[in-house]
Protein backbone atom coordinates (compact mmCIF):
# COMPACT_ATOMS: atom_id res chain seq x y z
CA UNK A 1 0.00 0.00 0.00
CA UNK A 2 1.03 3.57 -0.76
CA UNK A 3 0.29 7.00 -0.15
CA UNK A 4 -1.04 7.38 -3.96
CA UNK A 5 -3.67 4.47 -2.79
CA UNK A 6 -4.81 6.91 -0.23
CA UNK A 7 -5.42 9.75 -1.73
CA UNK A 8 -6.83 8.28 -4.58
CA UNK A 9 -9.60 7.15 -2.34
CA UNK A 10 -9.91 9.86 -0.19
CA UNK A 11 -10.46 11.34 -3.65
CA UNK A 12 -13.31 9.22 -4.65
CA UNK A 13 -14.94 9.77 -1.42
CA UNK A 14 -14.48 13.95 -1.67
CA UNK A 15 -16.29 13.73 -5.38
CA UNK A 16 -19.04 12.16 -4.11
CA UNK A 17 -17.90 8.46 -5.21
CA UNK A 18 -17.63 9.66 -8.63
CA UNK A 19 -14.30 8.11 -10.52
CA UNK A 20 -14.65 10.38 -12.98
CA UNK A 21 -15.04 13.62 -11.04
CA UNK A 22 -12.16 12.05 -8.98
CA UNK A 23 -9.92 11.37 -11.63
CA UNK A 24 -10.10 14.81 -13.09
CA UNK A 25 -9.90 16.36 -9.29
CA UNK A 26 -6.44 14.43 -8.76
CA UNK A 27 -5.27 14.69 -12.43
CA UNK A 28 -5.07 10.75 -13.51
CA UNK A 29 -7.12 8.70 -15.36
CA UNK A 30 -10.16 6.54 -14.40
CA UNK A 31 -8.96 3.62 -15.18
CA UNK A 32 -5.68 4.43 -12.95
CA UNK A 33 -8.10 5.23 -9.78
CA UNK A 34 -9.78 1.34 -10.41
CA UNK A 35 -6.42 -0.16 -10.45
CA UNK A 36 -4.85 1.14 -7.61
CA UNK A 37 -8.05 0.97 -5.48
CA UNK A 38 -8.23 -2.41 -6.42
CA UNK A 39 -4.54 -3.35 -5.68
CA UNK A 40 -5.57 -1.57 -2.18
CA UNK A 41 -8.37 -3.64 -1.56
CA UNK A 42 -6.50 -7.07 -2.31
CA UNK A 43 -3.92 -6.20 -0.22
CA UNK A 44 -5.87 -5.73 2.86
CA UNK A 45 -8.52 -8.21 1.87
CA UNK A 46 -11.93 -6.08 2.13
CA UNK A 47 -13.82 -4.16 -0.07
CA UNK A 48 -13.17 -0.74 0.49
CA UNK A 49 -16.24 0.50 -2.08
CA UNK A 50 -19.92 -0.74 -2.50
CA UNK A 51 -20.56 -1.32 -6.24
CA UNK A 52 -23.72 -1.50 -7.56
CA UNK A 53 -22.92 -2.41 -11.55
CA UNK A 54 -20.10 0.05 -12.72
CA UNK A 55 -21.11 2.74 -10.42
CA UNK A 56 -20.08 3.14 -6.94
CA UNK A 57 -22.63 4.11 -4.44
CA UNK A 58 -20.47 4.44 -0.92
CA UNK A 59 -17.82 2.86 1.00
CA UNK A 60 -18.31 0.05 3.38
CA UNK A 61 -17.51 -0.17 6.98
CA UNK A 62 -13.98 -1.55 6.60
CA UNK A 63 -14.10 1.33 4.13
CA UNK A 64 -15.34 4.20 6.53
CA UNK A 65 -12.09 3.03 8.93
CA UNK A 66 -9.71 2.89 6.04
CA UNK A 67 -10.36 5.74 4.83
CA UNK A 68 -10.45 7.88 8.37
CA UNK A 69 -6.47 6.32 8.82
CA UNK A 70 -6.04 7.16 4.75
CA UNK A 71 -6.75 10.79 5.68
CA UNK A 72 -4.96 11.30 8.94
CA UNK A 73 -2.13 9.74 7.11
CA UNK A 74 -2.01 12.17 3.94
CA UNK A 75 -2.88 14.92 6.86
CA UNK A 76 0.83 13.65 8.14
CA UNK A 77 2.76 13.48 5.37
CA UNK A 78 1.69 17.19 4.72
CA UNK A 79 3.11 17.56 7.69
CA UNK A 80 6.22 16.08 6.81
CA UNK A 81 6.46 18.20 3.59
CA UNK A 82 6.17 21.45 5.36
CA UNK A 83 8.70 20.68 8.15
CA UNK A 84 11.08 20.12 4.72
CA UNK A 85 10.22 23.35 3.27
CA UNK A 86 10.43 25.59 6.76
CA UNK A 87 13.87 24.81 6.80
CA UNK A 88 15.11 24.82 3.65
CA UNK A 89 12.56 27.63 2.11
CA UNK A 90 11.76 29.46 5.03
CA UNK A 91 10.45 32.69 3.50
CA UNK A 92 8.11 31.25 0.80
CA UNK A 93 5.12 29.09 0.93
CA UNK A 94 1.45 29.47 0.64
CA UNK A 95 -1.34 30.31 3.11
CA UNK A 96 -4.89 29.05 2.17
CA UNK A 97 -7.36 30.73 4.80
CA UNK A 98 -10.90 29.71 4.94
CA UNK A 99 -13.13 32.53 6.02
CA UNK A 100 -16.78 34.19 5.75
CA UNK A 101 -17.64 37.29 4.02
CA UNK A 102 -17.90 39.33 6.89
CA UNK A 103 -14.24 38.36 8.25
CA UNK A 104 -12.72 38.69 4.53
CA UNK A 105 -14.55 41.97 3.93
CA UNK A 106 -13.84 43.46 7.20
CA UNK A 107 -11.66 42.13 9.94
CA UNK A 108 -9.04 40.66 7.96
CA UNK A 109 -8.54 43.45 6.00
CA UNK A 110 -5.41 45.59 7.92
CA UNK A 111 -3.92 41.95 8.82
CA UNK A 112 -3.42 40.66 5.32
CA UNK A 113 -2.02 43.95 3.89
CA UNK A 114 0.44 43.77 6.80
CA UNK A 115 0.80 40.09 6.14
CA UNK A 116 1.92 40.28 2.61
CA UNK A 117 4.21 43.53 3.50
CA UNK A 118 5.99 41.15 6.43
CA UNK A 119 5.58 37.91 4.10
CA UNK A 120 5.87 39.21 0.20
CA UNK A 121 7.02 35.59 -0.85
CA UNK A 122 4.22 33.76 0.73
CA UNK A 123 1.00 33.17 -1.92
CA UNK A 124 -1.82 33.85 0.32
CA UNK A 125 -5.43 32.45 -1.10
CA UNK A 126 -8.64 33.33 0.83
CA UNK A 127 -11.58 30.67 0.38
CA UNK A 128 -14.88 32.16 1.14
CA UNK A 129 -17.93 29.95 2.52
CA UNK A 130 -20.00 29.97 5.51
CA UNK A 131 -18.78 29.02 9.01
CA UNK A 132 -19.12 25.26 8.46
CA UNK A 133 -18.23 25.18 5.06
CA UNK A 134 -14.75 27.06 6.91
CA UNK A 135 -14.40 24.21 9.14
CA UNK A 136 -14.68 21.64 7.15
CA UNK A 137 -12.08 23.30 4.43
CA UNK A 138 -9.61 23.01 7.71
CA UNK A 139 -10.57 19.81 8.63
CA UNK A 140 -10.18 18.35 5.27
CA UNK A 141 -6.53 19.96 4.95
CA UNK A 142 -7.88 22.15 1.75
CA UNK A 143 -7.20 25.12 4.13
CA UNK A 144 -4.33 25.85 6.60
CA UNK A 145 -6.47 28.20 8.98
CA UNK A 146 -10.21 29.05 9.12
CA UNK A 147 -11.09 32.15 10.32
CA UNK A 148 -15.27 32.56 11.55
CA UNK A 149 -17.60 31.76 14.02
CA UNK A 150 -18.99 28.98 15.34
CA UNK A 151 -22.01 27.86 13.41
CA UNK A 152 -25.13 27.15 15.08
CA UNK A 153 -25.79 24.07 16.68
CA UNK A 154 -22.23 22.83 15.06
CA UNK A 155 -19.05 21.25 15.97
CA UNK A 156 -16.45 19.55 13.51
CA UNK A 157 -14.24 17.42 15.77
CA UNK A 158 -10.42 17.48 15.44
CA UNK A 159 -10.48 21.47 15.22
CA UNK A 160 -8.78 24.04 17.79
CA UNK A 161 -10.20 26.81 17.99
CA UNK A 162 -8.85 29.57 19.30
CA UNK A 163 -10.90 32.87 20.33
CA UNK A 164 -9.49 36.28 18.45
CA UNK A 165 -12.34 38.96 18.85
CA UNK A 166 -15.88 40.17 20.12
CA UNK A 167 -17.84 41.53 16.84
CA UNK A 168 -20.42 43.94 18.45
CA UNK A 169 -23.73 44.77 16.85
CA UNK A 170 -25.53 47.49 15.37
CA UNK A 171 -28.56 48.15 13.41
CA UNK A 172 -28.03 50.04 10.02
CA UNK A 173 -30.90 52.18 8.22
CA UNK A 174 -31.53 54.94 5.70
CA UNK A 175 -30.37 57.93 6.64
CA UNK A 176 -33.12 59.65 8.09
CA UNK A 177 -35.11 57.23 9.46
CA UNK A 178 -36.96 56.65 12.85
CA UNK A 179 -35.02 54.41 14.43
CA UNK A 180 -32.10 56.46 14.52
CA UNK A 181 -33.52 59.20 16.70
CA UNK A 182 -35.72 57.15 19.46
CA UNK A 183 -33.95 58.08 22.36
CA UNK A 184 -33.44 54.47 23.90
CA UNK A 185 -33.11 51.76 21.42
CA UNK A 186 -34.87 48.83 22.38
CA UNK A 187 -36.19 45.37 20.74
CA UNK A 188 -39.86 46.70 20.68
CA UNK A 189 -38.50 49.22 18.85
CA UNK A 190 -36.61 47.40 16.19
CA UNK A 191 -39.39 44.85 15.67
CA UNK A 192 -41.50 47.76 14.88
CA UNK A 193 -40.40 48.01 11.20
CA UNK A 194 -38.89 45.39 8.50
CA UNK A 195 -35.78 43.86 8.96
CA UNK A 196 -32.78 42.49 7.02
CA UNK A 197 -30.25 40.46 8.09
CA UNK A 198 -27.88 37.35 8.19
CA UNK A 199 -29.23 33.70 7.05
CA UNK A 200 -30.07 31.68 10.28
CA UNK A 201 -27.14 29.55 9.07
CA UNK A 202 -24.70 31.96 10.41
CA UNK A 203 -24.10 32.95 14.04
CA UNK A 204 -25.44 36.69 13.14
CA UNK A 205 -28.59 35.61 12.23
CA UNK A 206 -29.43 33.22 14.66
CA UNK A 207 -28.30 35.36 17.49
CA UNK A 208 -30.49 38.12 15.79
CA UNK A 209 -33.38 35.36 16.20
CA UNK A 210 -32.59 34.38 19.66
CA UNK A 211 -32.63 37.82 20.99
CA UNK A 212 -36.31 38.60 19.44
CA UNK A 213 -37.63 34.97 21.15
CA UNK A 214 -35.99 35.73 24.33
CA UNK A 215 -37.80 39.06 24.31
CA UNK A 216 -41.39 37.77 23.36
CA UNK A 217 -41.11 39.49 20.29
CA UNK A 218 -41.74 38.84 16.40
CA UNK A 219 -39.51 40.36 14.26
CA UNK A 220 -40.71 41.35 11.03
CA UNK A 221 -37.51 39.57 9.02
CA UNK A 222 -38.26 40.61 4.91
CA UNK A 223 -34.91 39.43 3.35
CA UNK A 224 -32.03 37.47 4.67
CA UNK A 225 -28.51 36.76 3.51
CA UNK A 226 -25.12 35.52 3.94
CA UNK A 227 -22.92 38.93 2.81
CA UNK A 228 -22.94 42.16 5.07
CA UNK A 229 -22.71 44.29 1.07
CA UNK A 230 -25.70 42.53 -0.15
CA UNK A 231 -27.67 43.51 3.46
CA UNK A 232 -26.82 47.00 2.95
CA UNK A 233 -27.71 47.81 -0.58
CA UNK A 234 -31.26 46.13 0.53
CA UNK A 235 -31.33 48.56 2.96
CA UNK A 236 -30.60 51.64 1.21
CA UNK A 237 -33.70 50.63 -1.71
CA UNK A 238 -35.41 51.11 1.39
CA UNK A 239 -36.54 47.98 2.48
CA UNK A 240 -36.18 47.41 5.83
CA UNK A 241 -33.39 48.18 8.54
CA UNK A 242 -30.08 45.88 9.06
CA UNK A 243 -28.76 44.31 11.91
CA UNK A 244 -25.32 43.68 11.24
CA UNK A 245 -21.86 43.43 12.97
CA UNK A 246 -20.54 47.20 13.77
CA UNK A 247 -17.53 46.91 11.58
CA UNK A 248 -20.17 46.33 8.60
CA UNK A 249 -20.72 49.88 8.90
CA UNK A 250 -18.02 52.11 6.81
CA UNK A 251 -19.55 55.99 7.70
CA UNK A 252 -17.11 56.74 4.62
CA UNK A 253 -18.28 54.15 2.18
CA UNK A 254 -22.12 53.56 3.17
CA UNK A 255 -22.69 58.15 2.53
CA UNK A 256 -26.21 56.86 2.31
CA UNK A 257 -26.84 54.96 5.99
CA UNK A 258 -26.16 55.21 9.60
CA UNK A 259 -25.98 52.95 12.19
CA UNK A 260 -26.51 52.90 15.38
CA UNK A 261 -25.02 50.52 18.36
CA UNK A 262 -27.11 47.72 19.55
CA UNK A 263 -24.41 45.57 20.96
CA UNK A 264 -26.25 45.47 24.60
CA UNK A 265 -29.89 43.90 22.93
CA UNK A 266 -27.85 41.23 20.71
CA UNK A 267 -24.94 38.64 21.93
CA UNK A 268 -22.10 38.92 19.83
CA UNK A 269 -20.44 37.28 17.73
CA UNK A 270 -17.13 35.61 18.49
CA UNK A 271 -14.15 35.44 15.61
CA UNK A 272 -12.25 32.26 16.28
CA UNK A 273 -8.92 31.09 14.34
CA UNK A 274 -9.53 27.43 13.21
CA UNK A 275 -6.82 24.93 13.14
CA UNK A 276 -6.58 21.23 12.46
CA UNK A 277 -5.33 19.98 15.16
CA UNK A 278 -1.76 17.66 14.37
CA UNK A 279 -1.35 20.20 11.79
CA UNK A 280 2.08 21.17 11.40
CA UNK A 281 2.44 25.29 11.45
CA UNK A 282 5.06 26.58 9.12
CA UNK A 283 6.45 29.56 11.02
CA UNK A 284 4.78 32.22 9.00
CA UNK A 285 1.31 30.66 9.57
CA UNK A 286 2.55 31.36 13.33
CA UNK A 287 3.00 34.88 12.63
CA UNK A 288 -0.61 35.45 10.79
CA UNK A 289 -2.27 34.20 13.74
CA UNK A 290 -0.67 36.22 15.93
CA UNK A 291 -1.17 39.57 13.71
CA UNK A 292 -4.85 38.61 14.05
CA UNK A 293 -5.19 37.82 17.44
CA UNK A 294 -1.97 39.34 20.03
CA UNK A 295 -3.16 37.57 22.86
CA UNK A 296 -1.91 33.91 21.36
CA UNK A 297 1.50 33.40 21.61
CA UNK A 298 3.44 30.41 19.69
CA UNK A 299 3.81 29.11 22.94
CA UNK A 300 0.21 29.47 23.60
CA UNK A 301 -0.79 28.19 20.65
CA UNK A 302 1.40 25.42 20.46
CA UNK A 303 -0.77 24.51 24.14
CA UNK A 304 -4.05 24.37 22.38
CA UNK A 305 -2.59 22.63 19.69
CA UNK A 306 -1.76 20.04 22.35
CA UNK A 307 -4.86 20.26 24.08
CA UNK A 308 -3.49 21.19 27.27
CA UNK A 309 -5.22 24.79 26.98
CA UNK A 310 -8.68 25.49 26.18
CA UNK A 311 -9.91 26.80 22.89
Amino acid sequence: MNLRQFRYLCGIADQGYNISRAAAALHTSQPGISKQIRLLEQELGVDLLLRTGNRIAGVTEPGRAVLAVARRLLHEAESLKRIGEDFTRQETGKLVIATTHIHARYVLRGVIRDFIRRHPAVQLVLRQGSPSQTQQLVASGEADLGVSSEPPGESVPDLVKLPAHRLGRSVVAPRGHPLLRVPRLTLRAIAAYPIITYDASFVGGSAVLRAFERAGLEPNIVLTAIDADVIKSYVELGLGVAILPSVAYEPERDRRLRARDAGRLFDPTVTRIEIRRGAYLRSYMYDFITMLAPSWDREAIERAMRGSAAA
